[in-house]
């Protein structure tokens, strides 16, 4: 892990599983999520292994024997997730869906459902924020840290004005009239929203106007930290660039540590200080954005960096990445990435690989020294349209 001289945001060793049901599977409403669990339960009732590799059926072995005994079996979100944050700088961490991305930021923050269990730690200037009481966990969540999350109008109050919402995030910090007034009026001026917006009730407005109100409700307590998950998902071009400098801004003028959940990669390009790229619930790579963009090591950030269209130019030929990620019951002693590399040998096999430092940069991949100066087109050269 590379060590930042001012970490507000350290995440070290952080694992986070589910424990899944047949009655929670169909408590689920989400079609994808409902056809993926189905597909893990008919391997898991066929004993079917014809689809996965022999060095991992003992792994698949132990969650079918854990499933016929005791009625459950594991998702793996998150494995041995370690980062740190500097104060003041933002973090984009991108990846695929179903990585692990929303599940990161949401234990960093707690509230994470009944049924996943967490080790490791979120430390917090200094406080694990894993072992708080619920009590001072929420005061820190109501003074110190803001957080946006992917569908803003599922935990914005339809009953309540954006005027309402984003002053009671005010007054909840500041606990002072005076001061909370002079936040919530600091927050809508910085944003610029309007007194129509601020009257309207969230149904009557756009993605983009449902955002700024979220924007708002996060930066109203002058937070410490912001935790924004998929912050311009739904919108279009022009909107998610718009918000996004907007963003940017409000982190400046609030000296705010941000952490930015997003699929969005060449937007992070113009806002973010660096990257950390995720890969089946793991950190594969993580550097200075600029130099990641200019030269990916990892194979998997290789794969997304090439896959990216420039329209300077059109004549760019698209890398696309083959193969399926691994089933997420199955928890990785080896390198996830290995079943869709060109490259895998068993040494990929032989155990999870570590984030190591890497020219400046931290890689998870036992092999980055022979391939970190190949351009995405090189590497994946039979893999581009």
């Amino acid at each position: 892990m590379l060590v930042f001289p001012v970490p507000l945001l350290e995440v070290r060793d952080l694992n986070v599983r589910y424990r899944i049901s047949r009655y929670t599977v169909a408590g689920l409403t989400d079609r994808g999520i409902v056809g993926e669990l189905t597909r893990y339960m008919r391997i898991l009732e066929a004993g079917n292994f014809d689809a996965v590799y022999d060095n991992i059926k003992a792994s698949i072995s132990r969650e079918i024997d854990l499933y016929r005994s005791l009625g459950f079996f594991n998702v793996y979100a998150l494995n041995d997730i370690s980062i740190n944050v500097r104060e003041g700088t933002i973090l984009a961490i991108v990846g695929e869906s179903g990585c692990g991305k929303s599940t990161l930021a949401r234990t960093i923050i707690r509230v994470l459902p009944p049924n996943a269990t967490v080790d490791g730690e979120v430390i917090l200037e200094g406080e694990n924020l894993l072992e708080l009481p619920e009590i001072k966990l929420n005061l820190l969540r109501a003074k110190q840290i803001g957080y946006i999350g992917q569908g803003s109008y599922t935990y914005l109050n339809p009953l309540m004005t954006s005027a309402y919402q984003i002053f009671e995030s005010a007054i909840v910090a500041k606990e002072d009239f005076k001061e909370a007034t002079k936040s919530f009026l600091e927050a809508i001026e910085n944003i610029d929203i309007d007194t129509k917006l601020l009257l309207s009730f969230p149904e009557r407005l756009s993605s983009g106007q449902i955002r700024r109100v979220a924007f708002a409700i996060a930066m109203a307590k002058e937070p410490k930290l912001l935790i924004c998950d998929e912050p311009f998902r739904n919108l279009d071009v022009y909107h998610a660039k718009q918000l996004a400098y907007l963003l940017r801004e409000l982190i400046g003028k609030f000296d705010t540590t941000a952490l930015i959940f997003t699929h969005n990669i060449s937007l992070m390009a113009e806002i973010a200080d660096e990257m950390a790229i995720m890969y089946h619930g793991t950190i594969v790579e993580r550097g200075a954005i600029e130099d990641i963009f200019r030269q990916p090591y990892h194979p998997y950030s290789k794969g997304l960096i090439g896959a990216l269209p420039d329209i300077r130019n059109p004549r760019k030929r698209i890398v696309y990445v083959p193969g399926e990620p691994l089933l997420r019951i199955i928890r990785p002693a080896f390198c996830p990435f290995f079943n869709r590399c060109p490259i895998a040998t068993e040494e990929c096999m032989k155990a999870l690989p570590k984030p190591s430092k890497f020219d400046g940069r931290l890689i998870s991949c036992v092999r980055v020294d022979e391939v970190w100066d190949k351009t995405p087109s090189e590497f994946w050269g039979p893999y581009i349209n």
